[in-house]
């Protein structure tokens, strides 16, 4: 879920390069497994994006102006210890593509804190966001982390 996750975050970067089109899906497809995605991974990342389009029915990047800056989260001083600063990083880029909203950043935020993990990296905020995006009924529930010891750990 991750390399759909990563795939998402470029095709809507993409998007704003663009102005909120694709000239070319085939291109871009190729470009991507090009990158070493699979084809079922860019395939999987255009359906939820298709489908979160037309699902809103408006336009998620607003070709008129530039990004506008959305108030970010002040994380709090514990929070800073464990939150790397790229993880917090790729959380504040998935809020300014309109990936997430205020409270799917909380949702992050606290399930990050709730791991338990000494740290969490920019890779652990990628997990918890797919599973929240990509995987809501599972995101609900448990998201899976690696520990410091490099052994997968469920955490309900």
């Amino acid at each position: 879920m991750e390399k759909v996750m990563e795939i998402i975050v470029l095709l809507m970067k993409h998007m704003q390069d663009e102005q909120g089109r694709f000239n070319d899906i085939a291109d871009v497809s190729q470009t991507l497994v090009g990158y070493g995605y699979t084809q079922q991974e860019v395939n999987t990342a255009f359906a939820w994006l298709f489908e979160r389009l037309q699902a809103q029915a408006a336009t998620i990047v607003d070709t008129t102006k530039p990004l506008s800056h959305k108030p970010n989260r002040v994380l709090h001083t514990i929070e800073q210890l464990m939150i790397s600063p790229e993880a917090y990083g790729y959380l504040i880029e998935l809020r300014e593509l309109g990936l997430i909203d205020h409270a799917q950043t909380e949702l992050i935020i606290e399930r990050a804190m709730l791991t338990g993990a000494r740290s969490i990296t920019k890779d652990d905020i990628k997990a918890i966001a797919a599973s929240i995006l990509l995987d809501p009924e599972f995101g609900q529930n448990s998201i899976w982390l690696k520990d410091d010891m490099d052994e997968n750990i469920l955490f309900n």
